[in-house]
């Protein structure tokens, strides 16, 4: 028993509390005044209360009975319950043992944890008696002169002792004070008696442990070395100096230190093993340590992080170190073996056990005395039956019959394990049968797992599966490739699946059309970097029918930090969306057309200018105002001129395609957006439609209107860049419309579109030059300057225009670029070079080509699919003689992409060089990225090397950075010998050029083949 001395206030002291009393105290206060709260402090007036709200909350948090009260969330005047709990509801919610006695020692009140403490049924069974009727004599003397002794002093008392509790002692906190009544004279004694048995076991085993780790330490015949690491200083027991000859003043110092008297040789393993180990784990290793007197011994040392930072920073190391030297010697491999099962018989957390035949156990790791609190050489010879539950005992025959009876070789059970403090602890048992050479039983061997941890998990988790089963959100859990693993009751009445139509699914099951790859994509971005994931998603149910839902998605991980699974829970916001989309259709939406209103439309003219930049169209904004609406408004009154304004809307949206856009400015004033057009001219048919369409009678309570419209157009964005612009442009051309007679359009700035009309005919020009066979391939060689060896030619193209003569691929390619008629001619380029290729190797020529092709041309879906089916329809030719040429500035878009075409292509054998090299600005980044094999420095910057310096450092510094990425490296533009000869100088000899020879028809290109030998 303890006991603390106290200070008490007075008998006639004021009802108030200090911030030093305890909860015990509080509570005598409050009971034996028969308060509602009391006063905190010493202020006047009070300006803190402790409420029995308050009071009672504590004790149902588990503070311990000696708390302060300073350290509850106390109530202000203010704050204070409307409600006071009564002093029954006090007594009767208090976590504890409560009574009141009279100075006879009978019992006034008691509560009913008290009564079941007693063994009595209810608290009105203990009223009247005392404490000889409940307890054993010893116990009812012993409280009977604890209160004789409160109610001498006056003073309350708290102390822990060991009370009866339903017919087994345990530890309590009891509080005893003395009972006043109103004239303050002591009547009785006040109790509270608060269950403190697990504390003080633990405590009592923690001193247990601390003494037999300090005993541990004093005679074990190891050396003990413990690392503060933010010191750096190293600390040992006794056996170490004695180990290495050193006084025990040699008890710490820094790590350098103790690295100095390590084997040079042995040095750079023992940092390694300590740095290793200081990244997580724990190491062993064994080195050299120079002994006192000079020489070495050999040494194991074992040790391990012990304490880190919250954020995984090692703090502190500690470890054993053993001389081996003499096992060293005489049987190193025996030694290391045996090392080997000591350490994991000894450190393993389960327990290895072995039993003879009737099931004593014959030998145990010390795995054992943690499971069960027994040391080992107490529990050898006894059985296991000694230390299980009773009522588990028949269940462990049970599972060992099949054993016994050799109908097994192995058996499991999970069954309890009662520690010899008194506590249960569930186990897993394992067991393997040792038999004879007849398959006798002559004992067994297997392993104890302590489990209560995940016994209590699956206990959880079968409260939680209750939890998730009644929840009403809907709750989704997947593994890490999002398979649905379990669904909740909410989530199949939301979706209209059942639970076994999803078990296995992917969640891609649930998806709608809402949502493109890059919003998953930006989900799981998010997801894995921050484990978590908040917001709205479209979904889809069984039916078909989408609902929204707003929720989050979290990342769950194991202690390695690995993802195992997601859990998702969304609650359903349809009717919520359903409403948001309603009234944003009012604040973008004409009220009466219900087209889209003057807010709309400019984010509508913002999207069409974009559209038609990307795709290289064209889109026309029309400016419309109605001819003769305002008679029919005064006339027949603006309910009828609101109908005709409906009919107008309906037939202007009947007029216009998927992605188009009717607008309303007001009144009778719209604007209407025509994307994707490919010339001006098509306004012609698209208007004069839409003005017949206008004009058509409309019928309105028997009366026959007819109005018509002008229309001003404006086309983007050769017209202007920006919507205000556009819309200032179409509304100057509808009143010149209206000029010019109305019912009619006008298009504004029509310099323009004969510009346009040109350009086509320059197009269309050079599409009949194709199928008439005016387009043909000449080539030009490629040369090693070291050699003069020809190691390639370059397919450029030519129109033999019929009056202009030769035109050069500058004079007519930019008319048909970035058309659809580009990748036509591009294959056709294609084909006929390959088709080359087969007719010099029928001759006996195998020389490689280059071909340039457009960045559009590469990045058409069909290009590798195209480019397989010409190398097919000539098996013969090997694809590794066909390069394809590609601007630098092509590779400056979409690289990933890019890089993924290239390496198609080399799939096929083909392989490509970057053209114009140097004038992209992303010379670095193309060689980084891309899976090419050559380079072409521009004939531009080789043209003027000789006479600018920086043009002579640029060539210099391309040809470094091809050889830096092994990159093989042309010059092309070579005009004369000194051009060709500095580029040798430079390292480049590799050429092309006019001073080599000029492109020329294939037939000539053939007979100079002949004349100069190829490189291979």
């Amino acid at each position: 028993m303890s006991e603390r001395p106290r200070h008490d206030p007075p008998i006639h002291a004021p009802q108030r509390l200090s911030l030093q009393s305890t909860l015990f105290e509080a509570l005598s206060c409050l009971l034996t005044q028969g308060l509602s709260c009391v006063p905190v402090g010493n202020g006047e007036p009070a300006r803190s209360f402790l409420s029995t709200r308050t009071l009672l909350q504590a004790w149902h948090d588990g503070l311990p009975g000696e708390t302060p009260i300073a350290q509850l969330s106390l109530d202000t005047a203010a704050s204070l319950p409307d409600e006071a709990i009564g002093a029954d509801t006090l007594i009767d919610g208090l976590p504890l043992l409560l009574w009141l006695k009279d100075r006879d020692g009978r019992f006034l009140i008691v509560n009913r944890s008290f009564a079941e403490a007693c063994g009595q049924p209810t608290p009105m069974a203990v009223i009247g008696r005392s404490d000889p009727d409940l307890w054993p004599a010893e116990v009812a003397d012993a409280q009977r002169a604890d209160d004789l002794a409160v109610m001498a002093s006056g003073r309350p008392r708290t102390r822990v002792e060991q009370l009866p509790h339903q017919g087994r002692p345990l530890w309590f906190e009891t509080f005893k004070a003395p009972a006043r009544g109103h004239d303050g004279q002591i009547i009785g004694t006040l109790g509270f008696a608060c269950d403190v048995n697990e504390r003080v076991l633990a405590e009592a085993g923690a001193r247990r442990n601390e003494r037999q780790l300090t005993d541990v330490l004093a005679t074990i015949g190891e050396g003990i070395w413990d690392w503060d690491i933010a010191s750096g200083i190293v600390r040992h027991n006794r056996m170490w100096c004695q180990m290495l000859g050193h006084p025990e003043d040699a008890l710490a110092h820094t790590r350098d230190g103790f690295l100095a008297r390590v084997h040079p040789d042995d040095r750079s393993g023992v940092n390694a093993a300590i740095e290793a180990c200081l990244q997580g784990g724990s190491h062993t290793i064994e080195y050299r340590l120079r002994h006192a007197a000079g020489d070495y011994i050999w040494v194991r040392d074992r040790g391990g992080v012990v304490e880190s930072t919250p954020d995984g920073q090692p703090l502190r190391m500690v470890g054993s170190m053993t001389d081996i030297t003499a096992l060293r010697i005489t049987s190193e491999a025996l030694h290391e073996s045996q090392a080997r099962y000591q350490q994991v018989f000894e450190s393993v957390q389960e327990v290895i056990f072995q039993t003879d035949a009737r099931g004593h156990w014959q030998l145990l790791n010390p795995a054992w005395e943690d499971i069960s609190g027994y040391p080992v050489a107490e529990t050898l010879g006894r059985s296991f039956l000694d230390h299980l539950h009773p009522d588990d005992r028949e269940a462990r025959r049970e599972a060992l019959r099949p054993l016994v009876e050799r109908r097994e070789d192995s058996c499991t059970a999970t069954l309890r394990l009662v520690r010899r403090d008194g506590r249960m602890r569930w186990v897993d048992l394992a067991v393997h049968a040792i038999v004879d050479g007849h398959n006798r039983l002559v004992g067994t061997s297997g392993t104890l797992n302590d489990v209560t941890a995940r016994v209590a998990a699956e206990d959880h988790l079968r409260l939680t599966a209750s939890v998730f089963r009644h929840a009403r959100e809907s709750i989704i859990i997947t593994d890490p490739e999002s398979r649905i693993l379990e669904v909740n009751d909410s989530f199949c009445t939301l979706t209209g699946y059942r639970r076994a139509e999803v078990i296995g699914q992917n969640t891609r099951l649930l998806r709608s059309d809402r949502h493109d790859e890059a919003f998953y994509a930006e989900m799981w971005n998010t997801l894995l970097a921050n484990g978590v994931w908040q917001g709205e998603t479209w979904n889809r149910k069984k039916n078909g029918e989408l609902f929204a839902q707003l929720g989050n998605i979290s990342a769950v991980r194991n202690e390695a930090g690995q993802t195992t699974h997601y859990v998702g829970l969304f609650s359903d916001i349809t009717e919520l969306k359903e409403n948001q989309r309603q009234l944003e259709h009012l604040a973008y939406h004409d009220s009466l057309t219900q087209l889209p209103n003057r807010s709309l439309l400019a984010d509508r003219m913002q999207m069409a200018l974009a559209q038609a930049k990307r795709n290289g169209t064209l889109a026309a904004v029309a400016y419309l105002d109605l001819d003769g609406f305002k008679p029919v408004n005064d006339r027949l009154g603006h309910d009828t001129g609101d109908r005709l304004l409906v009919e107008i809307a309906r037939r202007l949206l009947a007029s216009t395609r998927t992605g188009d856009t009717v607008a309303r400015l007001g009144g009778d004033e719209f604007v209407l957006i025509y994307n994707g057009l490919e010339h001006a001219d098509e306004c012609e048919q698209v208007f004069k439609r839409l003005l017949a369409t206008i004009a058509e009678p409309i019928v309105i309570d028997g009366n026959e209107l007819r109005v018509t419209a002008s229309i001003g157009v404006t086309l983007c964005p050769l017209d202007g860049s920006d919507p205000d612009t556009l819309l200032r442009h179409a509304d100057q051309a509808m009143y010149l419309a209206k000029q010019g007679g109305r019912n009619g359009y006008h298009l504004f700035n029509p310099e323009r579109d004969r510009q346009l009309r040109a350009h086509r005919d320059a197009q269309i020009r050079v599409e009949s030059a194709l199928w008439a066979g005016e387009l043909e391939l000449h080539y030009q060689p490629k040369i090693d300057s070291l050699t003069d060896a020809l190691i390639g030619v370059e397919a450029l193209i030519r129109w033999k225009h019929p009056e202009l003569g030769l035109r050069l691929p500058g004079e007519f390619l930019p008319s048909v670029s970035e058309s659809s008629f580009e990748i036509e001619l591009g294959n056709w380029v294609l084909a006929t070079a390959v088709a080359q290729l087969d007719s010099w190797r029928a001759a006996g020529l195998a020389t490689p080509m280059s071909v340039n092709i457009s960045a559009r041309h590469l990045a058409h879906p069909d290009f590798v699919p195209h480019l397989k089916r010409v190398l097919d329809a000539h098996p013969d030719v090997d694809p590794e003689l066909l390069q394809l040429e590609v601007l630098e500035s092509a590779t400056l878009g979409d690289m990933g992409h890019i890089a993924d075409i290239m390496a198609a292509c080399n799939a096929l054998g083909v392989s490509f060089a970057i053209d114009d090299f140097g004038t992209g600005y992303g010379s670095m980044s193309s060689l980084r990225r891309l899976p090419v094999r050559s380079i072409k420095i521009d004939r531009s910057i080789v043209h003027n090397m000789l006479d600018d310096a920086d043009d002579m450092a640029t060539v210099q510094g391309m040809i470094g950075l091809a050889s830096a990425f092994h990159r093989e490296v042309i010059a092309s533009g070579v005009e004369t010998p000194r051009h060709r000869q500095a580029l040798l100088q430079l390292g480049c000899h590799l050429v092309q050029g006019h001073g080599i020879a000029r492109p020329m028809p294939a037939a000539r290109m053939q007979r100079w083949m002949r004349a100069h030998a190829t490189r291979h």
